[in-house]
């Protein structure tokens, strides 16, 4: 009978960041920090306002308010693939904020004006409503750490090791 831990076997700790401490500090200096970002600073609870659970029904992944379950509340959205429930859990807040982009409906000289409260930041080509709903989606996932932690969980180890060299690549000055 053994008395000691083995330590060969002991699971290595979990990092406190995926973020490495030398890629935050390559961030740090940038004066183009986006506006989202402020709102992001913002101290939100810990717990995100949805989990994913496995839903019996569907075989598969059942996206709810936390505090509920498949078992007392019917799910907001359920998927077979846990990806796709991770996606959504991303962007189900985003459909619950006000948007923060509207279209003009008039284009002047250089388009369609893209509106940001009273001030015109950027033009469109077309009067293109897809886009502003997915510019309105982005712009809100990104300003919530947690919703934004759930789109980098559902891209995957893979998309998630190229766009990190991807994002190194434009952090990094040019030479």
């Amino acid at each position: 009978m053994r008395t000691e831990l083995d330590v060969s076997t002991a699971p290595a700790p979990a990092p406190g960041n995926i973020f490495t401490p030398e890629y935050l500090a390559l961030l740090s200096p940038c004066d183009d920090e986006p506006v989202t970002a402020t709102e992001a600073g913002i101290p939100v609870p810990t717990s995100d306002p949805w989990h994913l659970e496995p839903h019996p029904m569907e075989e598969g992944w059942a996206v709810l308010r936390q505090g509920t379950s498949v078992f007392s509340t019917q799910p907001q959205a359920s998927f077979k693939q846990i990806d796709v429930a991770r996606l959504a859990a991303a962007v189900i807040p985003s459909t619950e904020r006000p948007p923060r982009f509207r279209l003009g409906q008039v284009p002047d000289a250089l388009g369609y004006p893209v509106f940001e409260g009273a001030e015109v930041v950027g033009h469109f080509q077309f009067f293109d409503e897809p886009l502003l709903a997915a510019l309105n989606v982005v712009a809100a996932v990104v300003s919530v750490p947690g919703d934004l932690a759930w789109l980098l969980h559902a891209a995957g180890g893979q998309a998630l090791e190229h766009a990190g060299k991807i994002a190194l690549e434009r952090t990094l000055p040019p030479f």
